[in-house]
């Protein structure tokens, strides 16, 4: 019983769900509860994720071909319940067309989602715009550095006024929405019905700028190659540029979107590391599960800028 407090906790949900229902376990960490029957699925989290359940229904009700029906929310605990997904995870069998086509519907996602930015806030998303990044990269970047070694360390540290900079570069020009937060290959289901994706878990998510979304999915990518070699990932993701920019033609110029983008992917990684720092890590009972998650983006960010530096050269 990880995730549960008590076993009060657990027989509250048990009983919300109805218990004499043939429902099973699959899932029990200290961030997560998740069971199952025949057709639906239910789900508890903790307050790290507490706009998760209002979230997951106001996206079903508008994008029904993107996600799955919620069914039931708890008035106030983070509860839900939703419909089973009938298909399989990409990483699963990884196949580049349904990578493209999830990654063009996500974006249009993005887009209808960017008129409902306070929206989303009042439903207890958090609110993490360039403007506040800018405030947790000045309050949190050295004390995040910390699990580093001392040459990385300096090398983070000396960018501090650069992220400054490309946060406030991100402020205008393309407007802010929804960032699912964790968009790979095992939280974006193929629906064989439909043949369509469909996209779970929106338990990290965060108002934000929306290309931050892209920092998860290219890492996703390698799902896509024979082996991990750098080459052939920059490769993929020059493709995977392409494909999600294409969907944002009509929002901004190529060059702010190119620009944005490129950015994107450079402060996402700073981005991603204050999210397991500030509001994972350190609320979670087990803290030591994920404690080494920043100093592994802030190493990423380090190794991406130069993959991306002998890109260009080459």
């Amino acid at each position: 019983m990880e995730f549960w407090e008590n076993e009060s906790e657990r027989l509250r949900f048990l009983h919300w769900i109805e218990a004499d229902t043939a429902w099973s376990v699959v899932k029990d960490t200290d961030l997560t509860y998740l069971m199952k029957r025949e057709g639906a699925y239910a789900k508890a989290v903790t307050f790290i994720s507490k706009g998760e359940a209002k979230l997951s229904e106001a996206l079903a009700a508008r994008f029904p071909e993107l996600l799955p029906k919620v069914t039931a929310v708890h008035p106030t605990e983070p509860w839900f319940i939703m419909e089973e997904i009938a298909g399989k995870p990409l990483r699963e069998e990884p196949n580049e067309a349904q990578y493209k086509t999830a990654l063009q519907a996500y974006a249009r996602l993005q887009q209808q989602m960017s008129r409902d930015v306070d929206v989303m806030v009042q439903m207890g998303i958090p609110d993490r715009r360039p403007s506040i990044l800018k405030d947790e990269i000045r309050r949190y970047l050295p004390e995040m550095c910390a699990g580093l070694d001392s040459e990385k360390r300096a090398a983070v540290l000396a960018l501090q006024e650069e992220l400054s900079m490309m946060c406030e570069e991100l402020e205008s020009g393309i407007p802010m929405s929804v960032d699912h937060g964790d968009l790979h290959g095992g939280n974006i289901f193929w629906q064989s019905k439909t043949n369509t994706p469909c996209i779970l878990d929106w338990g990290d998510a965060t108002v934000t700028h929306p290309f931050f979304s892209v920092r998860v999915f290219w890492n996703a990518l390698f799902d896509l190659l024979p082996e991990e070699e750098d080459r052939l990932w920059m490769q993929k993701i020059e493709v995977m540029r392409a494909v999600y920019l294409q969907e944002w033609h009509d929002i901004a110029p190529q060059e702010v979107l190119e620009r944005h983008l490129t950015i994107a992917e450079e402060l996402g990684c700073v981005y991603r590391a204050i999210s397991w720092h500030v509001y994972i890590t350190k609320n979670r009972r087990n803290q030591k599960d994920s404690s080494d998650k920043p100093a592994q983006w802030l190493s990423l960010l380090l190794e991406y800028r130069e993959l991306v530096h002998d890109d260009v050269g080459n």
